[in-house]
């Protein structure tokens, strides 16, 4: 199963069709988003020029019936074993996209992001699609 990486939710609002038949080829059952980035597509939606447009865009994504997972016991101790590992190898990330790696850790997704370098310390599974 998959996550979606807020970097790619973006560019399906954006209307990139070969990344939208990738979502929807292993049926959105499989495909997750985590609260993380539902928080930053909100943030984005309210601060832009065309926030009624953002927000409708959200919604209609909501309603395409992706799940969505969230912080529970399990990821936010993956969230401090993330943390420790970056900040000891001075290697760290924003705190966002560690909570989003550790949401992804904890329930054993795969996160579908369009930058792998940027999570390629965290110890989870990621593919560019």
């Amino acid at each position: 199963m998959y996550c979606l990486d807020t970097n790619v939710i973006i560019d399906l609002f954006r209307g990139e069709e070969k990344l939208k038949e990738k979502v929807l080829e292993g049926g959105v059952d499989q495909v997750f988003l985590t609260t993380i980035s539902l928080c930053e597509l909100y943030k984005g939606a309210y601060i832009s020029k065309r926030k009624d447009k953002s927000l409708e865009e959200i919604k209609n994504f909501l309603l395409g019936g992706f799940s969505v997972a969230s912080l529970d016991y399990s990821s936010c101790e993956e969230f401090g074993k993330i943390y420790n590992n970056l900040n000891s190898k001075g290697l760290m990330i924003p705190e966002f996209d560690i909570m989003i790696a550790a949401i992804v850790k904890a329930n054993d997704l795969i996160l579908v992001t369009r930058d792998k370098k940027h999570f390629a310390n965290t110890g989870i599974k990621v593919e560019v699609w």
